[in-house]
């Protein structure tokens, strides 16, 4: 078992000329760590400080805004804004976070049938009026374009690795469902500050709750001021 995680830089992630498999298989190997680490990733400070001036300003848009514009029940809040419609352990609803899902590639993805069939997969995009909140959809897409090209890139070199070691597996088979999905979902979170008895009683996963993504892979852009200039968790 791998017992720390993995950093690469991003140059080698897009380079074609890198090999990255020892890097992928102690990432994401039977015995990996379960995540891999890319610093240097080119504009990701800019873009998500842009972004996050923003996340504050969103947060207090007011509840006829934030509830009755941006609130999507059809999809299960699986678009736009979301606050205490998730539950945590015991069935409690989490009311220490709110976050606003938005999918970075499209705002209408797929087709009339696909959402019609699956409103949960295609929902469409809910963004605030740009006079209440300027700016902050191309901020929010910029970022998660840009954690979507690196987690596709990253993809080729999962492709690859996997290829050279199961029998029949196309060697492109991620990358082209990453590459020709119109189905990414960017998650911005926003935590609201805790009383000081709510601080007390924190416990390991209160941040956001043990769960399962559904993607292929989930990009987390992390602290701004990280050690060794990380920008990426990828998992």
């Amino acid at each position: 078992m791998v017992d720390e995680p993995v950093v690469v830089d991003y140059e080698r992630v897009v380079s074609h000329d890198s090999d990255l498999s020892k890097e992928v298989s102690e990432a994401f190997g039977e015995n990996g760590f379960g995540l891999i680490l890319i610093r240097n990733v080119p504009d990701f400070v800019e873009k998500k400080k842009r972004l996050f001036e923003k996340t504050w300003a969103l947060t207090r848009l007011g509840s006829d805004i934030l509830d009755n514009e941006l609130t999507d029940h059809k999809s299960l809040y699986n678009s736009g804004w979301s606050h205490g419609k998730e539950k945590l352990k015991g069935d409690k609803p989490d009311l220490a976070k709110g976050s606003f899902y938005f999918n970075p590639l499209t705002d209408i993805p797929g087709t009339d049938d696909d959402r019609e069939q699956y409103p949960l997969s295609y929902p469409l995009n809910v963004w605030p009026k740009e006079k209440d909140l300027p700016g902050f959809k191309a901020c929010a897409v910029s970022l998660g374009c840009l954690l979507h090209n690196v987690a596709l890139a990253l993809a080729r070199h999962i492709d690859i690795y996997v290829a050279g070691r199961v029998k029949g597996y196309s060697s492109h088979f991620l990358y082209d469902a990453i590459k020709d999905t119109c189905k990414a979902k960017g998650r911005l979170l926003y935590y609201f500050p805790l009383e000081e008895a709510e601080r007390e009683n924190i416990e390991e996963d209160s941040w956001i709750g043990w769960h399962n993504d559904s993607g292929f892979l989930t990009a987390l852009g992390i602290y701004l001021h990280f050690s060794m200039r990380i920008n990426l968790f990828l998992i």
